[in-house]
């Protein structure tokens, strides 16, 4: 049975019409076949709508896909707080086994702030080197094509990098290192995390939590670290995870007078550190098939789905244009 972590109130009492949110939901399951598994909602640090599209899907620990780097994000942060690693450590520093891999088009000074942010500069055939039994190698091998820190590129194997250097200095994993000095003493209930061939913490993806458990997680980053009067992330890290560090607006593309691709503002809108900047404010977590935490400080209110998505924009666009026009 679950630890009830928040108040109960109707939208109303907070500021939000149910018919808005109704509507919402509507508009999103009805651009994706249906496959909307859970909508949650809090306001002002009250739950106001939480519904679940599947049986038992208040209890199921869902496939995170992606919102799992910004947990592993968190982890980085805290041990940052208690000592054990710093964002301006090289990620070669953490791997000396591993010094013969340094060549000529890989010898600079890539951190973990580079990593974090989505601007390690290494090319990216992360599908080719997330199958070696090594990935860790296979990622430190890379070329280096830009300059660390000045080009965006989304790259998952950086984010199992980060995730292997933490073991380095945690050797139990991150997945142990949250349960004790996040999850549990947030009231949590079970999580699962996946590994890779070596045991280490997958860092990109891999966890499963509850909707209501993900919740938890965005309503701490609204309280900027703090649950139940416990710092339990620096602030200071939350406000530079969740702010711009880099550029990720990619060049535009025209093909025949057209944009190749449709338009994605809420995925060019700035990139902190394992965080993605909402084109309409706040920040928030994202993963593939529809995974959300969103975070909107200003109408102090956390949006969570869990789904099985094609159309991920369509989430965001209607957030924008048709829920929080209802927040008063």
């Amino acid at each position: 049975m679950r630890k009830n972590a928040f108040s109960v109130s109707k939208p109303e009492d907070q500021g939000v019409k149910s018919d808005a949110i109704k509507s919402a939901i509507s508009q999103i399951r009805e651009a994706n076949k249906l496959d909307l598994h859970s909508f949650l909602m809090l306001r002002n640090g009250s739950f106001i709508w939480e519904e679940y599209f599947r049986e038992n899907e208040a209890d199921r620990l869902h496939v995170l896909f992606s919102v799992t780097k910004s947990f592993m994000s968190t982890a980085i942060g805290m041990a940052q707080e208690q000592g054990l690693l710093t964002l301006d450590d090289t990620i070669m520093s953490f791997f000396p086994e591993y010094k013969d891999v340094i060549n000529s088009a890989n010898d600079k000074d890539v951190t973990l702030r580079h990593l974090l942010m989505m601007g390690s500069g290494y090319k990216n055939d992360e599908l080719n080197m997330q199958m070696e039994y090594d990935s860790v190698k296979a990622g430190l091998s890379q070329p280096i094509i830009h300059e660390p820190g000045t080009v965006f590129d989304y790259y998952t194997l950086g984010s199992h990098l980060l995730s292997a250097a933490f073991n380095k200095v945690y050797p139990e994993g991150m997945h142990k290192y949250l349960r004790k000095y996040l999850f549990t003493p947030m009231g949590f209930g079970e999580s699962n995390w996946n590994v890779d061939f070596m045991n280490i913490t997958l860092g990109g993806y891999g966890l499963y939590l509850t909707a209501y458990d993900m919740a938890r997680f965005g309503q701490l980053y609204l309280q900027k670290g703090v649950w139940e009067g416990l710092q339990l992330v620096p602030e200071s890290y939350v406000c530079d995870a969740t702010s711009k560090q880099i550029c990720n607006k990619l060049p535009q593309i025209v093909e025949d007078g057209k944009d190749s691709e449709p338009e994605r503002p809420d995925w060019s809108a700035g990139y902190g550190y394992q965080f993605w900047q909402n084109s309409f404010g706040g920040f928030r977590a994202d993963g593939m098939m529809g995974q959300f935490i969103i975070v909107l400080p200003e109408p102090d209110s956390v949006i969570v789905m869990t789904s099985n998505l094609d159309e991920m924009h369509v989430v965001m666009k209607v957030i924008k244009d048709n829920l929080l026009p209802h927040i008063s």
